[in-house]
């Protein structure tokens, strides 16, 4: 996971820089779906969980699940 947020993420957003217009919805919702596992994955990392920290992991999770298919 930290070779994903430091090298995986900056690749996907030098490479979704100047999308054309066809791509450019399809290229955001796929930086959206890396940056959401990253955080989850970050969160997890939490030696102690709030309701809180665990509602936004959830918010992650949902949030990938449902814009996955981006990936197709």
């Amino acid at each position: 996971m930290n070779a994903l947020r430091h090298v995986i993420v900056p690749v996907f957003t030098a490479t979704f820089l100047n999308p054309s217009a066809s791509q450019k919805i399809s290229f955001a919702v796929a930086l959206l779906c890396i940056k959401k596992v990253v955080y989850f994955h970050h969160m997890a990392q939490y030696r102690h969980h709030t309701e809180a920290t665990i509602e936004y992991m959830e918010n992650c999770l949902e949030e990938f699940h449902s814009q996955k298919d981006v990936f197709c």
